[in-house]
């Protein structure tokens, strides 16, 4: 009998085994198999992970009363030009986040050069962490403008953390990896140094957009070492499908707590290749009732990031045994993050 071929599409996976049980069979079942769905796609879908719908429709409604503020307000803590700290509101094309060649990169200088450009992003977005974070410390908008606002951005944050790091014991578990390795990857995972971007995609006229060099946010993969990323009812995420590449799947929206786990670069390259970075994009779609408005987009990714003096290079034991040698460089946190974010601001 041949093998089987392996799940097409981006499965969701229930991870309710690894927040409520303390069965090891039923753990370990589970953590095989929320593995195996990254191993296939760098990306999966995640429910069951204890983040009530009531708290996500908090979330969201705190996100749209930061967007419905004045300009003035917002930029009052605007992020900074150059990448320290990575806080902070970021208007409408503010950012440029776009995947770029280490060959690109090392060709550039200054401002991007007309022949260098790629297709721009259309949002605006506002970046905080922890309040303990001492290097990329937060910016904030002043208390009266939107009262409440930083106290539920810290609680959330760190309830988001908290579940991070069942994910991540989760998958470092599954890859059977040696334990020095675990205790130092999980070492340089602090907390401090992740990230809650609340985002908002503004709506625009058919007659205004083109498609070819204007997205809501064009292909990329995070500097992270993996991303949960909560998203409104307004579809536009897509995930490269690595089964074939250069197509990509809607990462939909019908299941309204369903998060999306996406790899990143740290991930790839501590993992070996084992759990591979994902390529995804928000592209900007048409308006399902037809009219010629464009529906506006929230959505908030919570990055997974190590310590900047933290080193990632590749694993060689558990599943990575198998792997290739040299294809991944080790390097301390900082030096990949400002490689990446070179051209960002």
């Amino acid at each position: 009998m041949g093998s089987l071929p392996p799940p097409s599409g981006i499965q969701t996976i229930d991870i309710s085994p690894l927040i409520n049980s303390k069965d090891p069979v039923a753990r370990k079942a589970k953590i095989d198999e929320l593995v195996a769905a990254i191993h296939i796609q760098g990306a999966c879908g995640l429910v069951g992970h204890g983040i009530k719908i009531d708290r996500l429709r908090e979330a969201f409604k705190w996100a749209q009363k930061f967007f419905d503020l004045p300009y003035e307000e917002k930029a009052k803590a605007n992020h900074p030009n150059g990448i320290v700290p990575h806080r902070g509101y970021s208007g409408i094309g503010r950012e440029k986040c776009l995947i770029y060649t280490e060959e690109e990169l090392k060709s550039m200088s200054g401002e991007l050069a007309a022949n260098a450009r790629k297709a721009l992003d259309f949002k605006e977005h506002y970046d905080t962490g922890s309040d303990g974070e001492l290097v990329h410390y937060n910016l904030w908008i002043d208390e009266h403008a939107l009262p409440g606002f930083r106290t539920w951005a810290q609680g959330f944050y760190w309830e988001m953390e908290k579940l991070s790091r069942t994910v991540l014991q989760a998958m470092i578990d599954g890859l059977g990896v040696d334990e020095e390795a675990k205790k130092d990857f999980m070492s340089i995972h602090t907390g401090h140094q992740n990230g809650l971007r609340l985002m908002h995609y503004p709506s625009a006229h058919e007659s205004t957009i083109d498609r070819s060099s204007l997205t809501w946010c064009p292909t990329h993969t995070d500097f992270t070492t993996y991303t949960l990323l909560m998203q409104d009812e307004n579809q536009g995420l897509e995930i490269e499908d690595r089964l074939n590449p250069g197509t990509f799947l809607p990462a939909t929206t019908e299941v309204e707590d369903r998060m999306y786990l996406t790899i990143g670069d740290f991930g790839e390259i501590w993992s070996n290749g084992y759990l591979p970075a994902s390529k995804h994009r928000v592209i900007i779609p048409r308006a399902a009732d037809g009219s010629e408005v464009t529906p506006k987009r929230y959505s908030m990714p919570y990055f997974i990031t190590p310590a900047e003096d933290g080193i990632c290079g590749p694993q060689y034991t558990g599943k990575l045994a198998s792997g290739p040698r040299g294809k991944y460089k080790t390097s301390t946190i900082k030096e990949h993050v400002e490689f990446r974010m070179k051209f960002q601001y």
